[in-house]
């Protein structure tokens, strides 16, 4: 992984990384046909985008020209809320069917563990404090992210023994 001396650098970095992620995610949502996939992946390339604009703001703030940063993140029951009413919007017929979920679902979390593990180390090594409070945020994120793609492909391996509804919040339209 590649080292970034400034936190300006780092925010560079983790800007293009992000953007990447939804990039990724996009493509995956028009790549698989299964409706459950797309929608992850829906909501997951709208998370990456978000956590764009918080690392454009913390930009802005090491520049002298922003504000207070407010991350407000979701928590991972409303990241499965969403998830739900992105699935139940859906139509079976989208997507070109090209991508094999369970594949684009191990890619995702590769994906997700390599960004966590960035915003990790960033959260210990930035000099600003408001850096290394919005890295810890995006790390954390990033984890419920990676435990949500791994319940997914649980749900795909197994989807007999697998309970959807943990907290409440049925992911499979029940």
């Amino acid at each position: 992984m590649e080292s970034h001396a400034s936190d300006r650098e780092k925010v560079a970095f983790a800007l293009r990384t992000e953007g990447d992620g939804s990039d990724f995610y996009r493509q995956a949502t028009e790549r698989t046909s299964h409706k459950l996939a797309r929608a992850a992946f829906e909501m997951l390339a709208k998370e990456e985008l978000r956590h764009v604009a918080l690392i454009e703001a913390l930009g802005k703030k090491l520049e002298g020209e922003g504000g207070t940063i407010e991350p407000n993140s979701p928590t991972k029951k409303a990241l499965e809320f969403s998830i739900k009413t992105i699935y139940q919007n859906a139509t079976d017929d989208q997507g070109t069917g090209e991508l094999d979920p369970a594949d684009a679902y191990k890619e995702a979390i590769e994906l997700e563990e390599k960004i966590s593990t960035l915003y990790f180390k960033y959260g210990q090594e930035c000099e600003s404090d408001e850096a290394k409070h919005l890295f810890d945020v995006l790390y954390r994120e990033e984890q419920d992210h990676l435990a949500l793609l791994q319940d997914m492909l649980g749900y795909l391996a197994n989807p007999d023994d697998w309970f959807v509804d943990r907290d409440g919040v049925m992911l499979d339209g029940g």
